[in-house]
C-alpha cells in the first residue's frame, strides 16, 4: 500500500513538472481562509520570506485593498512582516499599490514603473484590476490574463502549488491557461507583464510599466501536503 501510494505521488510530481528553489523576483501576496480577515505579504511565498517593514516593505506608501468595487477601501494596517486588512464577507479581495516611484532599469534601460496587484479568490469573473487573472466560471481551473479587459497571449506565469513547488505556463493565443491542482492547500499564481508605453507621473517620467499580479486560492480536497514532507526531499531538488 505504501509503495503504491509512493509511485502515485512520484507520478504527480513528474506529470506537475515543478522545480524547486528558483530565484524570482518579489511580489505582493494575499492569503485569506474563509469570509474573514485577510493578510498581504511582500516577498517570495514559495521561500516563506516575507519583507521587514524598515526595509523592503516600506516602498508600499499607499496600498488599496477592496471586496466590491474599488471606490469602497477597507482598513489597512501595516505590521513589521506585512499588512493586516479588515474584511468581512464573501467575493475576491483585491489589493494595489501604485505609489512607488520609476526608477532606473539596469536590465532594460531607461527607467521602467512598476505597479503591484494581489487578488485572493477565484468566484468572479471580472476582472477589476488593471492586470488580473480570472477564472473562465466561478472555482474553475481555467484563467485568462487580461491587461485592462483585454486578453494577453503568448506570457508566462508561475504557478506555485502547496508544497511550495513551482511549474511555468504560458497563456494561449486566448490569454488562457490551465493551472493543475492536484494538493489541497493554497495556490498562488503570479504574473509578471512589461507594458512598453512611455509614461510620465509627475515630474517623473518612464520608458515601460511593469505589471507584477498575484492571484491565490484555497483548494480544499486533494492531496493533504503536510503529510508528504519526505517526497520534495527525495526528488533530488
Amino acid at each position: 500500500m505504501l509503495k503504491t501510494k509512493s509511485i502515485v505521488l512520484t507520478a504527480t510530481f513528474a506529470a506537475f513538472c515543478l522545480t524547486a528553489g528558483a530565484a524570482n523576483a518579489h511580489y505582493l501576496w494575499l492569503e485569506r481562509d474563509g469570509n474573514g480577515p485577510a493578510k498581504a505579504y511582500f516577498g517570495e511565498w514559495a521561500e516563506d520570506l516575507h519583507e521587514k517593514a524598515g526595509g523592503l516593505l516600506d516602498r508600499f506608501r499607499k496600498p488599496r485593498a477592496f471586496l466590491t468595487s474599488p471606490a469602497e477601501l477597507l482598513p489597512i494596517d501595516k505590521r513589521n512582516d506585512g499588512f493586516d486588512i479588515s474584511v468581512k464577507g464573501v467575493g475576491d479581495l483585491r489589493m494595489v499599490d501604485d505609489s512607488i516611484a520609476p526608477r532606473p532599469d539596469s536590465e532594460k534601460g531607461g527607467v521602467t514603473k512598476t505597479i503591484y496587484y494581489a487578488k485572493a479568490g477565484r468566484s468572479g469573473t471580472a476582472a477589476k484590476l488593471d492586470v488580473e487573472l480570472v477564472p473562465v466560471k466561478a472555482d474553475a481551473n481555467e484563467f485568462t490574463l487580461l491587461l485592462r479587459g483585454a486578453p494577453v497571449v503568448k506570457t508566462e506565469l508561475t504557478v506555485y502549488a502547496p508544497p511550495k513547488w513551482e511549474k511555468k505556463l504560458t497563456t494561449d493565443d486566448r490569454g488562457r491557461i490551465s493551472v493543475p491542482t492536484p494538493w489541497a492547500g493554497r495556490y498562488v499564481i503570479e504574473t509578471v507583464y512589461f507594458e512598453t508605453k512611455p509614461g510620465s507621473e509627475g515630474d517623473e517620467k518612464f520608458d515601460r510599466t511593469r505589471h507584477i499580479s498575484t492571484v491565490s486560492f484555497l483548494v480544499q480536497s486533494g492531496i493533504a501536503w503536510p503529510a508528504q514532507s519526505n517526497s520534495r526531499r527525495e526528488s533530488g531538488d
